[in-house]
Parts: structure tokens; sequence; C-alpha cells
């Protein structure tokens, strides 16, 4: 008798060790990444976070839309010191744009494959750096815990000087448009935080893998035409045509005044992006001077700049328009000055009107003979 109710107790022992485990549910697993490698600041990405979790396992997802006063903001700091909380997000390098809900993307058993989706806004360069993680608990629990993903995940944001290519544009005489790409100083500014830092990044495929198949759709499109292009040129050498010349090169007054317009329809300064905006005017400027009058100013400061003109003849409304760019931009850009409007756009036409007054006009010959009716009969 007090064997079979020892059997009894050990067989209920095990019933509920087994119930406990069932109803525990399995740690879920996780994992993100952004849905590109590289991006200028102020750019949106996505930021996606792939879950893998039992039925009876609750989690919950970052949420990056919560609004701190300083306080709260200070009480967090310090709380992030003794406790980490799948709150530890840098809410000053990543903007909160919007979300979307949480997806099922596959039901397999009591198992549930999740993805949530994020757009932020990169407000910093450099590296930035995010780890997934979620906190998850189960119906024995009160106490939440926090899951991290494996990987950290890194987003490269460049700003636009180190993006941009005309900070690598000089003056050549011998290109097409009179600008040429100084190779040495690209390598040089891509190779510490650019492009050339994605060879030390693990590739992913899941990076690629949305844009696999619109890829090789361009890739067929591309090669098409290259094929009738080619087939063409070809078609044309045999009737004998006469060889395409390449197209004169612009004056450098219409090559700055064309940057100067495409900036103003970005719009930059509108969208708080003093920064960029100045130093976009400072470039196209320094690109003017080079082609002008042929001293190399792209890679100088602006004082340098000023005394590398100091023997060129330039009016002198003009030099001190120059000037005030140049001294606006530096608050900006070292300072991080923000102008008022009116600022901004005088700045812009200090510039437009630095290129109309300073450009070199063509001299025609004035002494034209007049044709007339009787030096048509002579001839």
């Amino acid at each position: 008798m007090i064997r079979q109710i020892y059997i009894s107790l050990i067989s209920l022992v095990v019933l509920l060790s087994l119930s406990a485990i069932e109803t525990r549910g399995e740690v879920p697993t996780i994992s993100g990444r952004f849905s590109k490698d590289s991006i200028e600041v102020g750019d949106h990405v996505e930021y996606i976070i792939d879950i893998e979790t039992d039925r009876a396992v609750n989690i919950g997802v970052p949420d990056f839309r919560k609004a701190r006063t300083p306080k709260e903001v200070d009480e967090l700091a310090k709380k992030k010191r003794s406790m980490s909380t799948y709150e530890e997000y840098n809410e000053d390098i990543f903007e909160f744009i919007e979300e979307s809900e949480l997806d099922t993307i596959k039901v397999d058993g009591r198992r549930l494959h999740l993805r949530k989706r994020y757009t932020l806004a990169a407000m910093e360069t450099g590296a930035l750096p995010m780890i997934p993680a979620l906190i998850y608990f189960d119906k024995n629990r009160e106490i939440p815990d926090t899951l991290y993903g494996r990987d950290t995940l890194y987003l490269n944001v460049q700003s636009y000087m180190e993006l941009d290519t005309t900070l690598f544009l000089k003056a050549d005489p011998t290109a097409e448009q009179g600008i040429g790409v100084d190779s040495e100083m690209a390598q040089s500014l891509l190779k510490d935080e650019g492009i050339f830092t994605q060879k030390n990044l693990p590739f992913k495929f899941a990076e690629i893998r949305d844009y696999a198949i619109y890829g090789v759709i361009i890739l067929i499109i591309l090669a098409l035409v290259v094929w009738l292009v080619t087939m063409a040129v070809i078609a044309h050498r045999k009737r004998g045509g006469k060889e395409i010349k390449p197209q004169p090169k612009l004056p450098p007054h219409v090559i700055a005044i064309k940057a100067l317009e495409e900036l103003k329809h970005r719009k930059l300064w509108q969208n708080n992006k003093h920064k960029l905006y100045y130093s976009s005017i400072t470039s196209i400027l320094k690109v003017y001077i080079e082609d002008r009058w042929h001293v190399s100013v792209l890679d100088k400061t602006s004082n340098e700049v000023i005394a590398e003109l100091r023997e060129v003849d330039i009016p002198r409304d003009s030099r001190s328009d120059l000037i005030a760019i140049l001294q606006t931009a530096d608050f900006v850009k070292f300072a991080k000055a923000i102008p008022e409007a009116e600022e901004n756009e005088a700045c812009y036409t200090r510039a437009y009107y630095f290129v109309e007054n300073t450009k070199q006009v063509e001299q025609h010959n004035k002494e034209k003979r007049e044709i007339t009716i009787e030096t048509k009969i002579n001839e």
C-alpha cells in the first residue's frame, strides 16, 4: 500500500514537472538588420527585427516613440548603469519616423515567426551601432527578462561632404565638362569612414534579398540597351557616317550656376540641414574658382582661399561677398551656428552674383565688316 502511494506521488511530481515545462515555453530567438548598409546623414533607413518564439511566451518589442522629459532622461541614464533593459537605444543618433504592426510571418506548430519594422532617421555620422533586443516572459514569471541578438548591427552614415562627388572635383582642361575627379582625395576620404569600411563588415544575404529580383531585371535591361547601342554604332559606321564629336566643355560659370540651382531645389536649410547647405555652397564656389582662375583652393581653409585670391583681379563687392559666404559657412560648420532664413537666402544670392559678376566673357571681334547688298554683289 505504501509502495503504491510512493508511486502515485512520484507520478504526480513528474506530471507537474512536464506540465510546467510545457507551459513555460522556450526562450525566443532574435535577429536584426538594416535595409541598407550606408546612408547619408538625415536619410531614412528601415530597421527590421525577426523573432522566433513559443506561443506561451509574451514578448515586448522596442518602443522608439516614447517621449521623455529632461528629468526622465537623466533618471533613465542612471538606471542603465545598474540594469540593462530593452530601452538601451541611443535616441540622439536615431530619430523615430514610423513603425508597422508586429507581423506574423509563419506559424509552425507552437512556434511563431514574427517580424517588426521601424523606419528611423540617422542623425549622426560614423558607424552607428544597434543591438537587436526585446523583453519576454511566460505565464510562470512576473519579472520580464531581456534578450539580445548575437550580432551588433552597424549602419555607416556619411555626411554630404564625404559622399557628394563635388568634394572630389577639380578643374581639368582635358575633361569634357572642364572638371575632373581628384582620385587621391577621394580614396583618402573614403578609406577612413566611407565605402571601404564595408569590407570589414560581415556580408548578409538578407540585406540584398529583397532587391535581388529587381537587380537581375535591371542587369538584363542594361545588357539589352548596350547591345542595341553597339549594333546601332556598327550599322552607322558601315554606312560611312560621320564620327560623333564630343560636346565642347561648358564654361566654369555655367557649371557653377547649374550646381547652385540644383542646390536651391534640394531645400536643405528648410529641412534644418544648415551644415550641408553651407558646405555645398563653398564646394561649388571652390570648384568655380579653380576652373576660373586656375588656383588650387579645394583643399584649403577659408583664410587660405582668400589669400590665394589676393593677387587675382576681382571686383571689390564680389570679394566682400565671397569673404562673407566663407565666414558664415565656417560659423555653421565649426561653431554649429544656425542662421536665420534671411541670412540663408542672402548667402545663396551672394554666391549667385559672385559667379555672375566674375564670369569670363568671351571677347568678340567688334570690327566686323558690315554686309550690304553691294558687298554681296562684289563678292
